[in-house]
């Protein structure tokens, strides 16, 4: 059990830290185009404050999105494994994106079309964070393969 708590909060951080980090080059590539002086240290002081602020502050820190999406997805899945007969990275790492795809896709219909993440204000971004999710769920997924396969031995 500590495992898989262990591993789904590592898949969490996955999710979350490629979520701020493509938000936050987003807007770094904005700055650029608008010939703002951007070098390494406002990009590296940029993703650091990035990570720890929107997980920190405002109404839907990030994490927590992530986290409560992920948890919900995963517990349907265990459940779904009852009765399908799929490997389970494939059906975790389907599970991981449909998690962001709630997040990035279905969140802004609940708030009047507001997208509540920055980087998912293009069909590439929004594409991209649901492939973070994929990238989640197939760890995940991985890590309970393993465990299976080593309670079997």
């Amino acid at each position: 059990m500590i495992k898989q708590s262990i591993s789904f909060l590592v898949a969490v951080t996955i999710a979350t830290v490629l979520l701020i980090t493509q938000t936050t080059g987003t807007n770094i590539a904005w700055l650029f185009s608008m010939d703002m002086p951007v070098d390494a240290s406002v990009v590296i002081s940029m993703i650091v404050g990035d990570l720890i602020g929107m997980n920190v502050n405002g109404a839907f820190p990030v994490g927590g999105l992530v986290l409560v999406g992920m948890l919900i997805a995963f517990i349907v899945t265990r459940i779904a494994l009852i009765w399908v007969n799929i490997d389970k990275r494939y059906l975790y790492a389907l599970a991981g994106g449909m998690a962001m795809f709630a997040i990035v896709g279905l969140m802004p219909l609940a708030f009047y079309n507001l997208e509540l993440i920055a980087g998912a204000r293009t069909f590439t971004g929004k594409g991209y964070l649901i492939f973070t999710g994929v990238i989640a769920g197939y760890y995940f997924g991985t890590r309970q393969t393993e465990e299976t396969t080593n309670e079997n031995a």
